[in-house]
């Protein structure tokens, strides 16, 4: 027997697909033989090779596909065979994939292609993404800390503000349609998915088939992630209604549960239209008030109380984000549409003609506008001195060369202190000059008798016996330096 992953209905072995939403079917576990996705290896208009099933969602199935052409893998999204009858599902189809190709922004999916195949598939070509969605990794590393959850709802906001800016509100925003793609190379990137049920404003009161695709009294979206005025089916839908999905997602990121749950769509649309969320305050400590703040405007019940569009709870967001010096993704530096208006002209074809000058002098007067702003983050980021680190070593032969210097100065000055020290010790005046009278005063007694003239006479007959060394006088006193030296130069000859 073979069974529905989906539905969990049971068919004999001869069937392939579920009749109900053309799942294939697996086999039980005892059969060893598992059907094949009919689809694997089909070739759509002769471009498009079908090589791998990646997921299902309520209208088709997304294969991981092969361009034949330039052999590049892109994602084909290929309309469930149980809407081939269908002709709203078909325009409802068709019209993701006009505002997919209205959506030019690098968090939104890309569309490259769309097409009918002659056995009558319809097929969206988008590229292929690498990594996990939002609600995969809340189920897996939930909640988020605050600078995580921020970094992702920053580059939400852009995207679904892109949207807004071209006249589309998604009305289906919910952590399933919020990819993260993580790849090697690149920081983690936001790519919003499923424009099927956007609405387009512009049509709102102009197309038939937008009359046709939402039916009065029909509920389009999540109801999870649903605004009070798309539960009550009361009033007009505008850019607000994405901006409380989007507060709902937020809250989810960093409480780790929606505000709301409940057992039946229906109760839970109700609690979305009577029942206030429980303050984050209450299951987050730690939340900084200001992001408290901002999340609680996002969600409140009437729409003139929240952000007008996605685009300025971002800026909001922004703002707080840099006040409170979290890490985030995303950059504020491009002007917003607002900006370029003020200081443009519009043309007679509708065009919008900016001069850079004329700009540049707003956004001047805009920050001079703001002194406050600018103030508090001043005292969010406190200027320090500048204090210069030197990054090069310094010259170790110039440095060795003053310890030399100085060693040789401090050996020189120990030498002529002792050399004062000797001289001090040795030199006396008075008896240099005895010295140099008679140089034999000094010498060391012989024993026996002392020398005189009664001595013994000397064997030669011409010799006096009283002859004595001729006595070598001096005129003056010799000089202080010069008995010095003299002096230096006997106790050297010892």
């Amino acid at each position: 027997m073979l069974h529905c992953p989906r539905c969990g209905r049971r068919y004999p072995d001869d069937a392939r697909v579920c009749a109900s939403d053309f799942t294939p079917l697996q086999a039980d576990i005892t059969i060893a033989e598992v059907p094949v996705d009919r689809l694997i290896g089909k070739v759509f208009d002769g471009k498009y090779r079908l090589d791998e099933r990646l997921g299902g969602g309520g209208m088709g199935t997304v294969y991981r596909a092969t361009h034949l052409l330039i052999e590049r893998t892109v994602a084909i999204k290929v309309l469930s065979q149980r809407f081939l009858g269908d002709e709203t599902a078909q325009q409802r189809f068709h019209r993701e994939a006009r505002a997919a190709g209205r959506m030019q922004h690098p968090n939104a999916v890309t569309v490259t292609d769309f097409g009918a195949t002659t056995d009558g598939y319809l097929y969206i070509v988008m590229e292929l993404l690498e990594g996990h969605t939002l609600r995969e990794l809340l189920a897996k590393e939930g909640p988020f800390d605050p600078a995580r959850a921020v970094s992702i709802m920053l580059q939400t906001c852009a995207a679904v503000g892109a949207a807004h800016d071209a006249g589309l509100i998604h009305r289906d925003l919910k952590p399933a349609n919020i990819f993260i793609e993580q790849r090697p190379d690149t920081p983690a990137t936001v790519k919003v998915l499923d424009f099927g049920v956007a609405k387009f404003v512009v049509e709102e009161h102009e197309d038939d088939d937008y009359q046709t695709l939402t039916q009065v009294g029909a509920i389009i979206g999540t109801p999870r992630y649903m605004s009070p005025e798309q539960c009550s089916g009361v009033g007009q839908l505008t850019p607000a209604s994405d901006v409380y999905s989007l507060g709902i997602i937020f809250y989810e990121m960093v409480t780790g549960s929606p505000p709301f749950n409940a057992d039946t769509p229906l109760a839970l649309a109700l609690k979305h239209v009577a029942e206030q969320a429980r303050p984050l305050r209450e299951v987050v400590s730690s939340l900084p008030d200001k992001l408290d703040s901002l999340i609680a405007r996002a969600l409140a019940k009437n729409p003139s109380d929240r952000f007008a569009d996605a685009n300025e709870l971002r800026r909001e967001l922004y703002a707080t984000a840099r006040e409170l010096g979290l890490e985030h993704s995303g950059r504020d530096s491009l002007p917003a549409i607002e900006a370029l208006r003020s200081a443009g002209n519009e043309s007679p074809s509708g065009r919008l003609i900016v001069d850079l000058a004329t700009m540049r002098e707003v956004q001047a007067a805009t920050s001079k506008e703001k002194p406050e702003s600018s103030a508090n983050s001043v005292a969010a980021h406190p200027e320090f001195a500048r204090v210069n680190v030197p990054l090069e070593k310094k010259q170790e032969g110039a440095e060795s060369r003053r310890q030399r210097i100085a060693l040789l100065s401090m050996i020189a000055v120990i030498v002529i202190i002792a050399l004062a020290a000797v001289a001090s010790r040795w030199w006396n005046p008075a008896q240099t000059v005895a010295l140099v009278t008679n140089p034999l005063a000094t010498s060391s007694p012989r024993p026996g008798p002392s020398p005189s003239s009664e001595s013994s006479p000397s064997p030669s007959p011409s010799a006096s016996p009283s002859r004595k060394k001729p006595v070598r006088r001096v005129g003056k006193r010799e000089s202080a330096f010069g008995s010095f030296m003299h002096k230096v130069r006997r106790i050297f000859k010892r």
